[in-house]
């Protein structure tokens, strides 16, 4: 917000304005400032109706023990998948990351679902033909035959119909 507007830093207590590296450096870990624009000028805690009050406690410094980020991007708008970034990281110290590109992931979806097609039609072909086979052979268990010798006549039959 202030990237474009002139401002400068003073201390929230006193209102000393911090113009040096060496005196910013000097100053206590808990220090609080206050940034003023050019037109605002500091005035004292006992002249302004409302403060704000920072909170200066300290949470204990946490380390994980593990932590895995997965990032899904593209390199191209038109991949299909786009690139997959794992990255582990142990006790906030050790890290170990793999990118995985997929750059021919469409083509290979499609030769997937070919061979799914060709197995669905594979089984398919299989059960009419078995179905067709178990068919003729009732007939011919119920019609009084042998069912030996029709059945062996009947594999030719089936095969006709699969065409």
């Amino acid at each position: 917000m202030l990237a474009d507007k002139p401002f400068f830093l003073v201390l929230e207590e006193d209102g000393t304005v911090v113009e040096t590296e060496e005196y910013f450096q000097a100053l206590a870990d808990d220090t609080v400032f206050m940034v003023l624009q050019k037109a605002q000028k500091w005035q004292p805690p006992s002249e302004l109706g409302t403060r704000y009050q920072l909170a200066l406690s300290r949470k204990p410094a946490k380390i994980d023990v593990a932590r895995v980020t997965f990032d899904l991007y593209k390199m191209n708008p038109q991949d299909f998948i786009g690139c997959l970034n794992v990255k582990a990281t142990l006790y906030g110290t050790y890290s170990l990351s793999y990118d995985l590109h997929c750059y021919r992931a469409k083509r290979v979806m499609k030769e997937v679902l070919r061979w799914v097609l060709f197995s669905m039609q594979t089984t398919g072909h299989v059960l009419l033909g078995t179905s067709c086979y178990m068919q003729q052979l009732l007939d011919a268990t119920e019609g009084g035959q042998p069912a030996e010798s029709k059945a062996r006549s009947l594999i030719p039959t089936c095969l006709k119909i699969l065409q």
